[in-house]
């Protein structure tokens, strides 16, 4: 016993030692710093405003990325560095690697403006175009009439651009393996549906119904123009994530029925852009009042 106490004893000298050198050395880097340094962190926007580089498409390398020669990177504002510099040879990996990415480059539609998301506003152009693509696909699909159309705001990652809209760009507004899927619903459970929705903050993105919630409590709902029929089955095009628990959404335990599919919302907002190309119109949508929320 008294040679385990002694090596106890030892263990805990040592241990009191390796505190004091710790806290020697952690005072003395601190004292060793100017008086009165602070460390902020602020953001930078990507603009390009420090070389005059802009995100690459599939015809703006140049423009976007600089030029090269047997020695030199330009960058886009006319800065020059040596090719085995770190900027030079950076450069040089992104140009490489343009080769690869030309497929997500190809230009498939073209936008009117800059649509944006914002969980906060459930009646913007982009969640409304979403929805209402989705809705229309679903109809298609499934051949029948959809009724009504729910997605999630979170799914979409990054705005619509204006102008040229490219496969990289629905690819990063989608990232995420969202299934198309049909849904009955009755239409009591229907009004349970976005009763839950009203009890939130951010409503989700919908299509076919028009809502006005007030006070985070569903006032009034209507569905084609009608009021909710309690008894009626209505045809809904969803996601699987909004199935069984994302975004606290369990739609399934609410369906009388529900079909899967194998397509992507990706590609649902794949045929929605090349569609309006074929047509020769541009990508747009607007606010239409279709859920208005007050205090």
């Amino acid at each position: 016993m008294a040679e385990n106490e002694v090596k106890n004893n030892q263990k805990v000298w040592y241990l009191f030692w390796a505190l004091i050198i710790v806290g020697a050395l952690v005072a003395t880097q601190q004292a060793s710093l100017p008086k009165g340094l602070r460390i902020e962190w602020r953001r930078v926007a990507m603009d390009g405003h420090r070389a005059g580089a802009k995100p690459i498409t599939a015809t703006n390398l140049s423009e976007s990325l600089g030029t090269f020669t047997d020695s030199t990177y330009v960058t886009p504002s006319g800065v020059c560095f040596p090719l085995a510099s770190e900027v030079g040879k950076t450069a040089s990996q992104m140009k490489e690697a343009q080769a690869t990415l030309a497929p997500l480059k190809v230009v498939i539609g073209h936008s009117a403006r800059v649509m944006t998301n914002d969980r906060d506003n459930p009646d913007l152009p982009l969640g409304n175009l979403f929805a209402d693509a989705l809705r229309d696909y679903g109809s298609r699909y499934f051949k029948v009439p959809m009724d009504f159309a729910i997605t999630n705001f979170g799914g979409i990652r990054v705005p619509m651009p204006q102008g040229e809209v490219t496969l990289d760009d629905i690819s990063s507004m989608l990232p995420f393996k969202n299934y198309l899927c049909y849904v009955k619903i009755k239409g009591e459970n229907l009004t349970k549906l976005l009763e839950q929705l009203s009890g939130t903050q951010s409503f989700q993105a919908i299509s076919g119904a028009t809502v006005r919630v007030k006070a985070h409590k569903l006032e009034s709902a209507l569905v084609g123009g009608k009021p909710i029929d309690p008894q009626r089955i209505y045809n809904v095009t969803t996601i699987d994530f909004l199935l069984d628990g994302g975004d606290n959404l369990r739609i399934g335990a609410l369906a009388e029925d529900v079909k899967l599919s194998h397509v992507l919302l990706m590609d649902v907002m794949l045929d929605y852009v090349k569609g309006c190309e074929a047509r020769g119109v541009l990508v747009d949508a607007r606010a239409d009042g279709r859920v208005i929320m007050e205090d």
